[in-house]
Order: C-alpha cells, then sequence, then structure tokens
C-alpha cells in the first residue's frame, strides 16, 4: 500500500499517517491497480509548491486576576484620597462659617469683610492643596492596578479620590462665587438699616 499525498509505502496496514509526510491515510487506503501512466514531466523552471502545512491552533491563557493584600501603591493611594476628603470638609467648614458670620452682619462694609476674604482665600488654598492630594491618589491607584494585585484598599481609595476630586473642585468654584457678594453688597448698600 501507499500513501495518497506522498507515494512513499506504508509499513503496516492498519497505518493512520504516513510515516514519511504525515498525511492522514484513514479510509483512502487503496490497493495500487496496474494501470499504464504517463510518467510526469517536472521542469526545473517551475516553482514547486510547498507541502501542506498543518495548523496546530494555540490557546491563549486570559490573565489571572490576582488577589492579594495591598501594596505601598494602594495604602498611598487611600491615604491621599482621605487626606483630600478631610481638606474638602475642613474648607467647607470653614466657608460655611464666612457666609454666616457675613449674613449675620448683614454683609458688613469692605472694611469689615476683609476677615470674611481672608477666610475664603484659605479656603480656596485648602481645597487646591486637597485637589493635589486626590489627583496624586489617582495616579497611585493607577500605579496600583499595573504593579500590585487587586485588593479592596486600592478601589475605596480609588472611590474616595474620586469623590475628593469632585467636592474640591466644586468648594474652590462656589468660594470664587462668593467670595465678591459682601464687597457689592457693602458698596450697593452703604448705610444700614437699623
Amino acid at each position: 500500500m501507499f500513501c495518497p499525498s506522498c507515494g512513499s509505502e506504508l509499513t503496516e496496514p492498519n497505518q493512520s499517517f504516513c510515516s514519511k509526510c504525515g498525511s492522514e491515510i484513514g479510509a483512502r487506503l487503496e490497493i495500487p491497480q496496474l494501470r499504464t501512466e504517463r510518467p510526469r514531466q517536472v521542469s526545473t523552471n517551475t516553482l514547486q509548491s510547498p507541502p501542506e502545512s498543518t495548523s496546530v491552533q494555540i490557546y491563549q491563557q486570559k490573565p489571572m486576576i490576582k488577589e492579594g493584600r495591598p501594596g505601598p501603591y494602594s495604602k498611598k493611594c487611600l491615604v491621599f484620597a482621605i487626606v483630600s476628603i478631610g481638606l474638602a470638609i475642613s474648607g467647607l467648614v470653614i466657608s460655611t462659617g464666612s457666609v454666616i458670620f457675613a449674613m449675620i452682619s448683614w454683609f458688613g462694609f469692605a472694611q469689615n469683610s476683609i476677615g470674611f476674604l481672608l477666610r475664603l482665600i484659605i479656603v480656596i488654598v485648602l481645597n487646591i492643596i486637597g485637589l493635589l492630594f486626590a489627583i496624586e491618589s489617582r495616579l497611585d491607584s493607577k500605579k496600583a492596578g499595573e504593579l500590585e494585585p487587586v485588593n479592596t484598599v486600592e478601589k475605596i481609595g480609588s472611590i474616595f479620590a474620586i469623590i475628593g476630586i469632585i467636592v474640591n473642585t466644586t468648594s474652590i468654584a462656589l468660594a470664587l462665587i462668593i467670595a465678591p457678594i459682601p464687597f457689592y453688597f457693602s458698596y450697593s448698600f452703604p448705610k444700614r438699616f437699623l
């Protein structure tokens, strides 16, 4: 018996694959018949087709998500986020106190509202520092996601950092909106009504 692909002689009658070319024999075994064939003429100028290649499918493994203890970036992420929220809360407390004081004193005159303006400047500085801490916390969260196993400390820090960014940005905007109000009222209504 002969291989139908390459024509080499098979060594065993129930052979499944050709030992020379590796093609599958299966049920295609034929007993050679005697017939007259014209010999093939092979030209040296023509290119021969490469032998058929068998493809082997390679499966890529999905990266395994490692869960583990928090690393240094996760811890920094959480600490910076908590500091950011703390600065935002302290800024809100100071600005609320300033607004209440200014409302009680009927927005005062410009000379009397210097303390109000000073408190709002302190609030803006505190919130800018809080915003920087929140941004640094998000950067540490990104590094922790790349270099450390998945952990809840990093996730909580990331959420707190987003909250810190939102609250600090809102507080800065409100402080910039509220700052000119006492000066407007003090110059618009120079005399107090008693």
